[in-house]
């Protein structure tokens, strides 16, 4: 791959006999993502998560994608702590997954793929101090920590193109509207603001033709959208002291 997702180094094909004798740390420890004050977030995980974490969409080429905010400055996520543990109330779906990813090429058909260069698998567990869990059993058969681990990489390559469709759709109707947004370092008590980001616009929303509207509510996209919008409540975790949670934020022209 000459592109990789967030927090990937080194993919390739999980294979049976190639990592027959890998092991997957237990627990998982996050530390890949502390560089990080956003996460990819799936449509539908924005539902469970709102009470926790801001989901906002980022622009991109193929249309926008909702992402959760989890630090106040870029490149520090605030919801890992030096052991690497997650301490946020909500544990975002990109993050379980990691190291495994659904793989594809043309002509093929999808493979479970690892990254090869993460700390969390390891080629064996001769470390009796690093609790670790196999792969393989020893004849090779798939054991149910990485049965479970491959479900999770299909539902989420399926849920990923459903959220795709979903960020086009809220493109299409002109629903989203840029985003400034002021946070401070709940450590350092620093003030960022992030620009970049986009939001449902509420008057926007109110403002849909009966068709669009009703569009949205049949396929179950209204839900997903009033979530989102109940999500940035949560950037009261990272406002700056004094500033309302539910301020609309200004709009901006441009993008950083």
């Amino acid at each position: 791959m000459t592109s990789l997702p967030l927090f990937y180094r080194s993919v390739i094909p999980l294979d049976r006999d190639a990592h027959r004798a890998w092991h997957l740390a237990q627990p998982q420890r996050f530390a890949f993502a502390r560089a990080s004050h956003i996460v990819p977030a799936l449509a539908e995980e924005i539902g469970a998560a709102c009470r926790h974490l801001p989901v906002v969409f980022l622009p991109e080429s193929l249309g926008p994608v909702p992402v959760f905010l989890v630090g106040a400055a870029p490149g520090q996520c605030a919801l890992i702590d030096d052991a690497g543990t997650w301490t946020g109330r909500y544990l975002p779906a990109y993050l379980r997954r990691y190291p495994f990813i659904m793989g594809e090429s043309e002509g093929s058909e999808p493979l479970v793929c690892i990254d090869t260069e993460t700390d969390l698998l390891r080629r064996d567990a001769a470390d009796p101090a690093e609790a670790s869990l196999p792969l393989f059993t020893g004849d090779g058969r798939e054991t149910p920590l990485l049965q479970e681990r491959i479900r999770l990489v299909a539902d989420y390559a399926e849920s990923a193109r459903r959220t795709a469709a979903f960020g086009r759709l809220l493109q299409d109707l002109k629903l989203l509207r840029a985003l400034t947004i002021q946070v401070h370092h709940p450590l350092t008590g620093e003030s960022h603001v992030l620009h970049g980001a986009l939001g449902i616009d509420e008057a926007a929303l109110a403002a849909l033709p009966e068709d669009a509207f009703a569009r949205l509510r049949r396929e179950g996209w209204l839900a997903t959208i009033y979530a989102h919008l109940v999500s940035l409540q949560a950037l009261s975790d990272f406002l700056v002291p004094g500033s309302p949670p539910t301020a609309p934020a200004a709009p901006m022209d441009d993008a950083a």
